[in-house]
């Protein structure tokens, strides 16, 4: 494998400590394959526990999620939609599985875009915190040397990682929502991708 092919999206399993050194000490037992059947089977459930979740949002988790990934001040400007989504994802080359994500996720743009309008009543740069944040986690995975599809992933990593004490369907599905609204209105995304 290249660099580039072992540290990408599709080849990282997101582990505990005590997981990672479990499968490190039992290398006969878990396998490559048993690993790849591991993942794929998890990525599954948890997709679809994301998705039937995604009509169930409610302003908590909005607020839970946008609270941690608006928490990074800034003196931009407003948001803007500088590119219709589906040129983006073009322009982009994105997979069919992070298209899928974000169109998922867009099914509640419009809740999102009242959490925010509602939000920014009584701070008003709560909006520009927010693709703010969201900016600063693109350009972290863009220096790194992340595609784009990786540098979506890690947005959405990151989103979860932080949405809340406990891990659930619902903030995932709520960071999805957030990350894939901010997504279409946030001016990234909006080049050719670096060719290797």
């Amino acid at each position: 494998m290249s660099d580039a092919d072992r540290s990408s999206a599709d080849n990282l399993i997101f582990l505990c400590g005590t997981h990672h050194d479990v499968i490190d000490s039992q290398l006969d037992h878990h396998t490559v394959e048993y690993l790849r059947h591991a993942k794929a089977s998890h990525e599954a459930r948890l997709s679809r526990a994301v998705r039937h979740a995604l009509g169930e949002i409610g302003y908590a988790d909005l607020e839970m999620v946008c609270r941690v990934i608006g928490s990074v001040p800034s003196d931009s400007g407003r948001i803007d939609v500088p590119l219709a989504i589906f040129e983006k994802v073009a322009l982009n080359g994105l997979s069919v599985a992070t298209q899928a994500k974000i169109g998922d996720g867009l099914a509640q743009a419009g809740r999102v875009a009242e959490f925010v309008e509602f939000q920014s009543r009584n701070a008003p740069q709560f909006g520009v915190r927010l693709a703010s944040r969201f900016k600063a986690s693109y350009y972290h995975g863009i220096s790194d040397g992340l595609g784009p599809d990786d540098v979506f992933e890690n947005i959405l990593f990151h989103a979860y990682e932080n949405s809340g004490p406990v891990d659930t369907p619902s903030s995932r599905a709520a960071a999805l929502a957030v990350v894939s609204f901010l997504f279409e209105r946030c001016e990234i995304f909006e080049h050719e991708p670096a060719s290797s």
